[in-house]
C-alpha cells in the first residue's frame, strides 16, 4: 500500500492564511469605488501592494509545503531572548517616537533588533536603519503627503540652526 504524501503543515497553514488574507485585501480594495483625490498615489495603492505581497508570500509558502511533502523536519528552537529584545525595542520606539522622531527612533529600533538576532556590526545596522527610515520618511512625507513625526529633539536642533519644520 502506497503512503500518501501530505504537504508540510508548518508551511502550509501560514501559507494558506497569507494567501487568503492577501486575496481578501485585494478583493476588498477592488470592490470599493474609486475615491477622487489630488494625490499622485490613491488610497488603494498601499493596500494593493500589501495584499499582493501577502498573496505572493502565501503562494510561495504553499509551494514549498507541497515540494517538501513527506519530509520530516524538526522545528527550529525559537530564540526567545532575541524575540523579547525585539519586542522591547519596538515598544521603546513607540514610546520615544514623538520625542526622537521617526528617523532616529526607527534607526535605533532597527539596529537593536538586528543586534538581538545576531548582527554584530552596529555601525552598519545603524546606517542601514537610517537609510530605510529616511527612505520611508521621504516616501510618506513627499509622495503621500502624510507626516511622520519629526521629533521634538530634531525640531529643537533644527530651530537652533535657523530651520523650521
Amino acid at each position: 500500500m502506497k503512503r500518501l504524501l501530505r504537504p508540510h503543515n508548518a508551511e502550509l497553514v501560514p501559507g494558506v492564511f497569507c494567501l487568503g488574507l492577501g486575496g481578501y485585501m485585494l478583493l476588498d480594495v477592488w470592490s470599493k469605488p474609486g475615491i477622487a483625490t489630488k494625490a499622485a498615489v490613491g488610497p488603494g495603492f498601499f493596500p494593493v501592494i500589501i495584499g499582493a505581497g501577502l498573496a505572493a508570500v502565501g503562494a510561495k509558502l504553499c509551494h514549498e509545503a507541497w515540494q517538501r511533502r513527506g519530509q520530516l523536519e524538526p522545528f527550529r528552537e525559537l530564540d526567545l531572548r532575541a524575540a523579547f529584545q525585539g519586542a522591547i525595542a519596538f515598544l521603546l520606539m513607540i514610546l520615544t517616537l514623538e520625542w526622537l522622531g521617526w528617523v532616529i527612533a526607527g534607526s535605533l529600533m532597527y539596529a537593536t533588533v538586528a543586534h538581538a538576532f545576531g548582527e554584530r556590526r552596529i555601525g552598519r545596522s545603524l546606517a542601514l536603519g537610517l537609510a530605510l527610515t529616511v527612505l520611508t520618511w521621504l516616501l510618506f512625507d513627499r509622495l503621500l503627503d502624510l507626516a511622520l513625526p519629526v521629533g521634538t529633539v530634531v525640531e529643537q536642533v533644527l530651530a537652533h540652526f535657523g530651520y523650521e519644520i
